[in-house]
């Protein structure tokens, strides 16, 4: 299944696969972007059991887009499943490290070092 949403400087789609879904999102993860964001991850079906942001694309995130991704992070420990950040780069980067989340929240390099073995 593939899905996707846009508005100005934002874009979101989704990628089913076997083993993950893929969730890509590009621009800016903000107040008025992130109910798109938390739309498209609340409709994600289990399984799969493992839901990968692909940001490296996103070039900015506000305050609202962070507790975006803390509360999605929060919702897969306690449902069960995998929750991880791809392709953090840039000032998204370096968001995440001025706030700790790059220790809280799950990141990897890229999409293939979790859905390759």
């Amino acid at each position: 299944m593939d899905s996707s949403a846009s508005t100005p400087n934002f874009k979101l789609w989704t990628e089913s696969e076997e083993t993950a879904h893929i969730v890509h999102v590009e621009g800016e993860l903000d107040l008025h972007t992130r109910v798109e964001l938390e739309g498209v991850l609340d409709g994600l079906s289990r399984p799969p059991m493992i839901v990968v942001l692909e940001i490296s694309a996103l070039a900015f995130v506000d305050s609202t887009g962070l507790r975006a991704l803390l509360n999605e992070h929060r919702r897969a420990r306690a449902q069960g499943y995998e929750f991880v950040i791809a392709g953090a780069n840039g000032a998204v980067r370096e968001v995440l490290r001025i706030t700790a989340l790059d220790i809280t929240l799950p990141l990897v390099s890229d999409v293939d070092a979790i859905t390759r073995p």
